[in-house]
């Protein structure tokens, strides 16, 4: 047994060890030193969905299956967190990251720089030295707070 002791408590240490692993039915994805927790149906995608410069496509997730042709129109069914980096900007405006709470009514948002236009919601904050531009597409409730948890997921790493 005195054997057998330390063996379990390493595998006990690691089945709950925060951050072990995310929770049961999601999957992390990751790019650019952002990480986060999306749903299955959720996924990394390499498409340029906006040619702005600054600020620039960071990082985009979505449950779309096919591409997203630039300047598109999203339909009621599609989700896509669009992450956009401002740099070299000094932070001006860009509060603090916090967790996000209830979705503000959404409204129109896109368009600008061949992004896609829909329904959505903005957000702008500042994590670890980074200003960011989020826009959370989803008509949906159910695939907007999909997106919502994608956001209070995130990490972001200084480079």
């Amino acid at each position: 047994m005195r054997k057998l002791a330390p063996a379990l408590c390493l595998v006990v240490a690691l089945v709950c060890a925060a951050g072990a692993s995310p929770a049961t039915g999601t999957h992390v994805v990751g790019l650019n030193g952002i990480r986060a927790v999306a749903p299955p149906s959720w996924h990394l995608t390499n498409e340029v969905l906006s040619i702005c410069t600054s600020p620039s496509q960071t990082m985009a997730i979505t449950n779309a299956r096919g591409l997203i042709p630039a300047d598109a129109k999203l339909s009621g069914k599609v989700g896509l967190v669009l992450l956009m980096e401002a740099k070299g900007g000094g932070g001006e405006g860009f509060t603090p990251r916090r967790m996000f709470g209830r979705l503000p009514s959404s409204s129109a948002i896109g368009g600008c720089c061949d992004m896609p236009e829909g329904r959505g919601v903005e957000f702008v904050f500042r994590d670890h030295g980074r200003d960011f531009y989020a826009f959370l597409y989803a008509a949906d409730p159910s695939i907007a707070s999909e997106g919502l948890a994608i956001l209070n997921s995130l990490q972001v790493r200084k480079l």
